[in-house]
């Protein structure tokens, strides 16, 4: 598992650095307000958000069990002594399959979910069009799915310390990234938003690995 984790950081950073690259080589053609930016070369980085999300759904494919309205509706065959534990962790399995759901979404369920996706195959974004995706973008992060993990620290989760502790460090981590600048610029370049999203899910990703880690480890 710390391989895994160790080969993802270092995807992360080869992510960052061709952003750097796109950034530094990216070629403008200037036209009043619709400015023309090329984004070719950071679109090749949604291959990480790929991985991240098939890596999320093989994960909740092996730990959960699906019901006639929702997969992963619930950790299946899993019931342990400690039922404020058992009750967090499918707390998790749900926080996850709904963020899941926007980050995949083709406009069918939500309105306007993962509004950069639709300029992942695209060669270049108007000023125009980045000024929009900006506003819809910081919108749905400040009323999307990652919102959800801000009330763990509410709950019980459980009477063990080390448990509680555990499940905090994963959803903390979550809440604090909206304290990170790049989340709260308003005027960030396409490169910047396509980072931000790429974060998020790598963070989703890291909370399905833990679900695994303790459904097997208490199953």
């Amino acid at each position: 598992m710390k391989k895994i984790y160790k080969n993802k950081y270092i995807v992360i950073i080869m992510a960052l650095i061709l952003i750097a690259l796109s950034s530094f080589l990216s070629i403008t053609v200037y036209k009043n307000y619709d400015k023309k930016i090329d984004i070719q070369l950071a679109n090749q980085i949604w291959t990480t958000y790929d991985d991240s999300i098939a890596i999320i759904k093989n994960n909740m494919e092996s730990i959960t069990d699906s019901n006639e309205s929702f997969d992963w509706w619930i950790l299946k065959d899993f019931d342990i002594e400690d039922d404020e534990y058992e009750s967090v962790l499918n707390l998790l399995v749900a926080d996850v399959r709904m963020c899941y759901l926007e980050y995949t979404d083709d406009g069918t369920l939500y309105t306007n979910t993962n509004p950069i996706r639709k300029y992942r195959e695209k060669e270049y974004i108007t000023s125009k069009e980045l000024e929009k995706l900006n506003f819809e973008m910081y919108n749905e992060f400040n009323q999307g799915c990652l919102k959800r993990f801000a009330s763990y620290n509410a709950l019980l989760i459980s009477n063990d310390e080390v448990l509680r502790n555990n499940v905090l460090t994963k959803t903390n981590k979550i809440f604090r990234i909206s304290q990170i600048e790049i989340f709260n610029n308003k005027n960030a370049t396409y490169n910047e938003l396509l980072l931000r999203k790429i974060m998020e899910v790598h963070y989703i990703e890291d909370i399905s690995e833990f679900l695994v880690e303790e459904y097997n480890r208490l199953k």
